[in-house]
């Protein structure tokens, strides 16, 4: 089944908003789709307040659509982005259209939004801290994955001088706040004087599925990819992330090989449908890759990142800062590397002819990684950029407001075929 276009979609949302509402530059940011088509779609557009308008859609069946339908707008009120209710099911497209902070799974959403509900939650939970009263609360949305969590920004006004002006937070379903609410204390108290630093736990909101924690200062490495600086940045981003890969810590989560194919699996089959050109092509290296993660030995597992790249470091004088531990695990270290590796890839290609500093970046991030690395890692990077490149030329085609989607996921698949067959030389 096809995605309705945007002129329908639009003038379908607009029968249920006030007249005040903006939709016509409502866009479509993000697309998951299965053998079938799309079944998750977010999008976006200025709101009437200056603020983004953000509305989630997701493919159900008429009899459970219209249930969920009926159940959200039964737990939200309208919210103050001028839809009459907060859910709205489309019978015709088979699409129920959620308006944010409304989220079946993320049903905290709309009071963790909530600036005067947060006031006294937030001072409630940073008491032990001796933060002093929350007197106001200003909340920005940083990033929102309909269904599966939300980063919060929150800017208080405390009665203490010197407390927490900036509190970050996330909001997750409930399954993924229980395994996750450990993970960054754990590493905080691991890591403490590394060669990282990490954002510092602020504590959790149990009713609310929230982790609270504190911010880090620093612009994001691949802000930089062009400055003299970065293929030093990026040697010391392996230093730190090898010594990340030995923190004496736990975790909860294991990403053995088996996750990995069941990953693999799952992206391959979206793949096929976003590309049915490269349809083959999609298979057989899904299949290759297959192949060569069940043949790969046992090894230990140590706690990775899951999400490596250099979007998620921060760069502040020298210190280098990770970010977003949410899908820590313990697992093979070589995820991380191969992960980072691809997208320094294409960075590269993306620079065209100012691919220098890209390539010496990937260059001096890999032998600062190997430099104090277990020699056994060595064997199974080519096998984990390749996956990686596998994965975010498929990342690639989920942003249909990219313009080069296409070309930056046959660039990357192309990547993926050479390391398969010429390692990473």
């Amino acid at each position: 089944m096809e995605l309705p276009d945007l002129a329908s979609v639009r003038a379908f949302l607009r029968a249920s908003c006030s007249a005040d509402v903006v939709l016509d530059d409502l866009e479509v940011r993000y697309l998951q789709a299965g053998p079938d088509g799309p079944v998750r779609v977010l999008y976006e557009g200025p709101g009437r307040r200056g603020d983004l308008l953000r509305v989630a859609a997701r493919r159900l069946g008429p009899v459970k659509g219209r249930r969920l339908e009926a159940t959200i707008n039964e737990r939200c009120v309208p919210s103050a982005a001028g839809f009459r209710q907060p859910a709205v099911y489309a019978a015709a497209w088979q699409l129920l259209f959620q308006i944010f902070p409304a989220d079946q799974h993320l049903t905290s959403l709309p009071v963790a939004t909530d600036a005067r509900a947060m006031a006294p939650i937030l001072e409630d939970a940073l008491r032990e801290r001796g933060e002093g009263r929350v007197r106001d609360v200003a909340v920005q949305v940083v990033r929102y994955k309909p269904e599966r969590k939300c980063l919060l920004r929150y800017d208080l006004t405390s009665s203490v001088v010197g407390g927490p002006s900036i509190v970050y937070a996330r909001v997750g379903r409930q399954s993924r706040f229980d395994r996750a609410r450990h993970t960054l204390p754990r590493l905080w108290a691991a890591a403490s004087g590394d060669r990282f630093i990490l954002p510092k736990p602020l504590g959790v909101v149990p009713s609310l599925c929230m982790e609270l924690f504190g911010p880090v200062p620093g612009v994001i490495l691949f802000t930089l990819v062009q400055t003299e600086e970065f293929p030093d940045l990026c040697r010391q981003v392996g230093l730190a992330l090898n010594r990340f890969h030995t923190l004496p810590v736990l975790l909860d989560d294991r990403f053995g090989v088996e996750a990995q194919i069941g990953r693999l699996a799952e992206n391959a089959e979206e793949f096929a449908w976003m590309l049915p050109g490269e349809r083959r092509r999609v298979a057989a290296l899904a299949r290759a890759l297959d192949d060569r993660l069940r043949s790969v030995p046992p090894v230990p597992s140590r706690p990775i990142h899951r999400d490596f790249h250099g979007d998620n470091v921060l760069v502040d004088d020298g210190r280098i800062a990770f970010l977003d531990f949410e899908d820590c695990a313990m697992g093979d270290p070589a995820d991380d590397v191969g992960s980072n590796w691809a997208q320094l890839t294409w960075h590269a290609l993306k620079a065209g002819a100012r691919r220098a500093g890209p390539d010496a970046g990937r260059r001096a991030f890999l032998e600062g990684y190997l430099q104090d690395a277990d020699p056994s890692i060595t064997g199974r990077l080519p096998l984990y950029a390749a996956l990686h490149c596998f994965l975010y030329a498929h990342q690639c085609l989920r942003h249909p407001q990219d313009l080069d989607r296409y070309e930056d996921a046959a660039a990357m698949l192309a990547v993926c075929e050479r390391v398969l067959q010429h390692g990473l030389a």
